[in-house]
């Protein structure tokens, strides 16, 4: 086995068919990371008949005073997992390899499924199991951060997915009732998904901000949404996406509701007795139309006669699109149930293009409905899917001096930040 460096090209051309691909292992994320100090090798592994066998980004960070680099390869490196004798070749021929570029430490965090989950969360019953692989890479000296339930690690290890490999009609039959409800009221409610621009991006930042704040994250600045626009928009990885309103035809498609709901009701008032229970049921559809008219009255004085009311960020590549992160406007969410509407549009959208998966992305582990973050985990599963357990995060010291060394600088920086 030889390891070898190669163009960003090649690179992306044989990462995206690796059955672990994703954005993270592509030239545009390097180049977004670039931005803040990181430099990139591209690398594949041939054997002597030159037949690919491995190949993965690595980001390499200088650290301060030590002059080493730390190494992380993010959801990689891209290699065949269950085949253990060559997972221990290929790491033999990595560390030296990364030696000689100064490395003093490893991180990976593979994309790859350790032991088969179903929707509730729960093993599968005969399902694949990959801990074996675990515990290679622990037997060739990597630590592993361990099976985390949470968010402790450089990415979510606990991930929700959609196989979107059947017909629209027959994923929407495991839709819970409210998201299939709410859903297909997007043509009355005038409202369509569409991409942002880039000189859109600012809209995406401010729903991201109040969604932010909302449930107690850190959000990203609008300069690093700007960056990874213009890191993997063009590579067709990423597009901000967006449901908007369309006030003015919302309204009208309201009214119109209220006069043929009135006049309903007015002719059931001709034997008031006898209809007295659809009455009721009409005047409270009534009613909860005259509240929808105030809501887009009020959008409309806000925000004019369109409005994006939620957005996501999507990223495609390999089988799968990804939502990264998704934004709502909290205060007009009730009215128009957006955040739903553009899930089952952009479900269809990846659908039409191919993709295998519609990837919800990280959740916590823990299933207990009295956990913090159920409610996330909630949300995604009235979709329909699965859940999808990660191997996890592992780190390996390739120069144990070096490595103790900054150990002891990170202790002393923190020790005096604090």
């Amino acid at each position: 086995m030889k390891i070898v460096k190669i163009g960003k090209e090649e690179f992306d051309r044989l990462s995206a068919s690796s059955p672990q691909a994703t954005f993270y292992q592509s030239s545009g994320w390097a180049k977004l990371k670039s931005f803040t100090g990181w430099k990139s090798l591209f690398l594949a592994a041939y054997d002597e008949e030159e037949t690919l066998l491995a190949t993965g980004l690595f980001l390499l960070k200088k650290m301060p005073v030590i002059k080493a680099y730390l190494a992380y390869s993010p959801r990689g490196f891209l290699i065949d997992y269950t085949d253990l004798s060559l997972l221990e070749d290929f790491h033999k021929e990595l560390i030296s390899f990364l030696k000689k570029e100064g490395c003093f430490q490893l991180i990976i965090d593979p994309y790859f499924p350790c032991v088969e989950r179903d929707i509730d969360g729960k093993e599968v019953e005969g399902g694949f199991d990959h801990r074996s692989t675990v515990e290679k890479l622990k037997a060739l000296g990597y630590h592993h951060l361990g099976y985390n339930l949470h968010y402790e690690n450089l990415q979510p290890r606990w991930l929700f997915r959609l196989d979107i490999r059947k017909p629209y009609s027959e994923l929407e039959k495991a839709f819970r009732y409210e998201a299939k409800r709410r859903s297909r009221k997007k043509d009355f409610l005038a409202i369509t998904t569409r991409e942002l621009s880039k000189q859109e991006i600012p809209t995406f930042k401010r729903l991201m901000g109040s969604t932010a704040e909302r449930r107690g994250f850190l959000d990203r600045s609008l300069s690093y949404y700007e960056q990874m626009y213009d890191a993997l928009h063009d590579q067709g990885i990423l597009r901000y996406m967006a449901a908007e309103i369309d006030c003015e035809k919302a309204r009208k498609n309201v009214l119109k509701e209220i006069d043929t709901l009135e006049k309903r009701i007015e002719k059931l008032r001709l034997h008031e007795e006898k209809n007295a229970g659809r009455i009721k049921e009409e005047e409270v559809t009534l009613n909860s139309n005259k509240r929808l008219l105030e809501g887009i009255d009020a959008c409309q004085k806000q925000h004019g006669e369109k409005a994006v009311l939620s957005v996501v960020c999507l990223l495609s590549r390999g089988k799968e699109a990804i939502m990264l992160l998704a934004g709502n406007d909290e205060d007009y969410l009730q009215h128009f149930n957006t955040s739903n509407i553009i899930v089952t549009d952009l479900i269809k959208l990846a659908q039409s293009e191919g993709y295998d998966y519609y990837n919800f992305y990280g959740i916590s582990g823990d299933f207990d409905p009295k956990n913090p973050d159920y409610g996330l985990y909630s949300y995604k599963r009235q979709y329909g899917g699965e859940v999808v357990e990660l191997i996890g995060q592992f780190e390996y010291t390739i120069n144990a001096p070096v490595k103790h060394l900054y150990d002891l600088l990170l202790k002393i920086y923190r020790l005096t930040k604090r």
